[in-house]
């Protein structure tokens, strides 16, 4: 992979695509444009290397955090697009052929997911010339955070994804890129256990995160994945699930703040454009998953407006331009159990987990389903239907969608009842074009 050409081809698309034409940087390295030597050899520039992390991952249309919620809802029929001339979004509301490989939300989310990643990597590799132990561990654990971030991402949408910069690197499984993702936090939950960041640290980079709930959180949300990664549930990637998930705070906020210069690229595209909305009061669920009737589930109204007789606003995460974006739900971490637990036939267990998420009122963030306990079969079968509808509900436009739907083994593509239109993305024209190990792309 050229990652250099890749930069230099990100103006190019976007000149021709609906998003709104951004300059690049002459070093891809560094968002504040410091040179490359002063970043690797000074605290102070690491540090703003790591402050500039989260602006590359949560900053603008063509941010991960843009890209991945709405594909994500894109591909299992929870969004539609009310401007039918935003081409890309409208391509992956489609679905299926109708995605191709110059489609513009999966370009940015592939080159910017890479790009964080690869400046993640510069902050990790340099590490030592940071003397305060608490300076180091505040810099390697917040990479780490924004390292897995980026590779759990792209293992959401895409078959394969290269590790490696280099002339026509190699790609990589999905296994292997989420091992690196786990060994990067794992690395950093280890040294967070004895040192604390510094309080120079925490002065340098955005206020929101919450640093050591986070690499748990990530760390059961990624755990989870692998557990499934194979197809076959691993009982000892399950475990790490569990004890992350359960370790992690579920009354400490963590979360992407955003301000009237720094905006929520969601709820600048949801309030002030109108790209998309929900597709009706289920949230896109299908099968007989919906809440029926919506209303009696708040988070239904907690997450989507009704306007019209069609028209469904998103609110709460994307409600405008400075709403503040979760990095992880306490809901999550119950689900992360209860799932666990079901797929280790450990019912009584996992009922308890997903009663904590069916029958709360509210929690740090104001959701609540305030739904029955569980009163279904007491099989694994009937346990993961239940708490897939729960993930929907609790999680909505989360950007996990395309995997829970296979992780769960939810209706594919051109199957009877259909709950996605697509298992995975094509590789972006940008990558195919300047790497010949690009492999085929999917078929839907």
């Amino acid at each position: 992979m050229k990652m250099l050409r890749i930069k230099q081809t990100i103006l190019l698309l976007m000149l021709g695509s609906c998003f709104p034409i951004v300059s690049c940087n002459k070093e891809y390295i560094n968002p504040s444009q410091a040179s490359i030597p002063s970043v690797t050899t000074s605290v102070d520039g690491l540090m703003t290397l790591c402050a500039g992390l989260q602006r590359r991952f949560t900053i603008g249309r063509q941010s991960p955090l843009y890209c991945a919620p709405i594909a994500g809802g894109y591909s299992v029929y929870a969004l539609y697009t009310i401007n039918i001339g935003n081409t890309a979004e409208k391509e992956l509301e489609t679905g299926k052929g109708a995605v191709t490989q110059g489609n513009a939300v999966i370009t940015q989310l592939w080159a910017q997911c890479l790009l964080t990643k690869t400046e993640a990597e510069t902050v990790l590799s340099n590490l030592t010339v940071a003397a305060d132990p608490a300076d180091r561990v505040g810099m390697k654990a917040y990479a780490s955070i924004f390292y897995a971030l980026s590779l759990g991402t792209l293992v959401q949408f895409f078959e394969q994804i290269p590790l490696v910069k280099g002339e026509n690197a190699q790609f990589n499984t999905r296994a292997d890129v989420l091992q690196k993702a786990i060994e990067a936090l794992e690395s950093a939950d280890t040294d967070l256990a004895t040192t604390n960041p510094s309080a120079k640290f925490l002065s340098k980079v955005p206020a929101g995160i919450d640093i050591k709930n986070t690499v748990k959180a990530l760390l059961a949300r990624y755990y989870n994945v692998q557990s499934m990664i194979s197809g076959t549930y691993n009982t000892a990637s399950g475990n790490k699930a569990l004890t992350f998930a359960a370790a992690a705070s579920q009354v400490i906020k963590s979360e992407f703040r955003f301000s009237t210069v720094t905006t929520n690229p969601l709820g600048e595209w949801n309030f002030t454009v109108n790209v998309f909305g929900a597709i009706d009061s289920t949230l896109g669920l299908r099968n007989g998953l919906a809440p029926v009737p919506a209303a009696t589930d708040p988070r239904v109204g907690f997450y989507i407006a009704r306007t019209g007789p069609t028209t469904y606003p998103l609110k709460a995460f994307a409600l405008n331009t400075t709403a503040s974006y979760p990095v992880y739900l306490p809901g999550e971490m119950s689900l992360i159990m209860a799932e666990n637990y079901a797929r280790q036939s450990q019912f009584p267990q996992s009922k308890t987990a997903l009663d904590a998420v069916r029958t709360k009122t509210t929690d740090i963030y104001g959701i609540g389903a305030s739904q029955p306990a569980y009163s279904g079969a007491m099989t694994m079968p009937a346990l993961l239907t239940d708490i897939y509808k729960q993930r929907r509900l609790e999680m909505f436009i989360s950007g996990q969608e395309l995997e829970d739907s296979r992780r769960f083994g939810r209706p594919a593509p051109n199957v009877a009842g259909e709950e996605r239109n697509r298992n995975f993305y094509p590789y972006p024209l940008i990558e195919r074009d300047n790497n010949t190990s690009t492999p085929a792309d999917p078929g839907i």
